[in-house]
């Protein structure tokens, strides 16, 4: 990993992918999603259980996990787990039921007569996908369940691949049942977006999914979106780190959650901004001598050289215009005056403030999301929250004197428009009067 100079790097021709950082080409996959989507619309559970098979290499019989299994994955967590389970189920409820007594509203008057207001509608039917197999992620349990809770979806589901076993793993059984959520389904990949879009006899068709993927998944996703099947949550690909830092900062700090980042797969993107050339060489002198004592160093060295960079700034002014165009997933401040530098961070899924808000942190236990846009989609996109899982419904009505005060406008831009119908509807109330 060599240390640039930002003013130069603009230049070069590689800054365009530096940008994009490992942006998910969906094409190679499509076909092959695709056919499996039509499979499973045609097929059901006959399919999935066909591609879990191919892909996962599990032969399931019954896709939906048992009371059974999920009262015995208590026998196999921890003492530890289930406290710190705890603690987290705790902090993300207050943090989004705070969002929730956010969404007051008002009744708006217009005009004399006329009032508009607005209602939030639970969204009754949604889709939970989380990342499974080999892995397990219960904090994506309780990111993308405990909002989908607090909003009052009637029917929430979880998909999630198999182990080798046919098992799931029980911290995400135990996650899950602890928030309220039983129907859990052992299936992944693209037959589980199928399955959650058009329905199987024993998977309940849904009306949004929500949860980070592969290419697979993601391009399922969106093919259910643009056929219109489904709604679909926000651009969530492989993970992201911004660091600003400066001189006051220790470099062991900015290794370490560098490479926390790094270490969620090859593809991911690890940046650090600073004033600092010597800051900068600690920080790699730093991850070069800690790396080995990761199981997954194979991944942080991939991620770092792959999509990793380390700029030099002349001011911190240049830092911050950078990481607005870059929109980070987690941007992370690690300066002087740290605040006042995050509050001019406009472009970014989470913002992480001050020296000891290490990035794992909001992965687990603060209480924020951690389902974020990532590829620069923070400039489109926010973090999950209890309102990805909710529909604003605008209520509105008008009284004999109301609708006479507004009946000019109304007959004027139905004129405009010729949509003499239109016109019609609001002047036939007033025929006679």
């Amino acid at each position: 990993m060599k240390i640039v100079k930002l003013s130069e790097l603009k230049k070069n021709p590689n800054f365009k992918q530096i940008m994009k950082r490992s942006q998910q080409n969906y094409a190679p996959v499509s076909f092959v999603v695709k056919k499996i989507m039509a499979e499973v619309k045609l097929n059901g559970d006959e399919a999935v259980r066909k591609y879990t098979k191919k892909f996962d290499r599990v032969d399931i019989v019954n896709t939906k996990v048992s009371r059974q299994e999920i009262k015995e994955a208590y026998t196999k967590v921890s003492k530890e787990f289930l406290k710190a389970l705890a603690q987290a189920i705790r902090n993300i409820s207050l943090v989004q039921k705070n969002q929730m007594q956010s969404r007051a509203l008002k009744i708006v008057r217009p005009v004399i007569g006329v009032r508009v207001w607005n209602k939030w509608q639970a969204i009754e039917k949604v889709g939970l996908y989380v990342p499974g197999g080999r892995a397990q992620y219960p904090s994506s349990v309780l990111m993308n369940g405990i909002p989908a809770k607090l909003a009052g979806c009637k029917n929430i589901a979880i998909a999630t691949p198999p182990r080798s076993d046919g098992l799931v793993a029980p911290e995400l059984l135990v996650a899950a049942d602890k928030i309220g959520i039983v129907d859990i389904y052992k299936i992944g990949g693209a037959q589980a977006i199928a399955a959650f879009t058009y329905g199987t006899s024993s998977v309940t068709k849904v009306s949004k999914i929500v949860g980070p993927g592969n290419s697979y998944v993601a391009a399922a996703k969106l093919t259910g979106f643009v056929a219109g099947e489904i709604s679909i949550d926000l651009p969530a690909g492989p993970s992201e780190v911004f660091i600003i830092a400066d001189e006051t900062v220790n470099p062991k700090f900015v290794a370490a959650d560098l490479m926390a980042d790094a270490e969620h797969g090859p593809d991911g993107a690890v940046v650090l901004i600073t004033t600092s050339a010597s800051l900068a060489q600690a920080v790699l002198l730093e991850i070069e001598k800690n790396i080995g004592r990761f199981s997954t160093q194979e991944n942080i060295r991939n991620s770092i050289n792959s999509f990793g960079l380390f700029a030099l700034v002349e001011t911190l002014d240049e830092a911050i215009v950078f990481a607005n165009d870059y929109a980070p997933e987690h941007i992370q401040i690690m300066t002087k005056n740290a605040s006042k530098v995050a509050k001019r961070i406009t472009n970014a899924g989470s913002i992480f403030v001050g020296i000891y808000t290490c990035k794992s942190a909001g992965d687990y236990a603060t209480g924020a999301n951690h389902v974020l846009p990532t590829g620069g989609a923070a400039k489109m996109f926010g973090g999950l929250s209890v309102f990805d899982f909710m529909r604003l419904v605008e209520c509105q009505s008008c009284d004999v004197n109301g609708l006479r005060k507004i009946k000019d406008t109304i007959e004027t831009f139905a004129s405009a428009e010729n949509l003499p119908a239109h016109k019609y509807s609001c002047s036939v109330r007033f025929k006679g009067k």
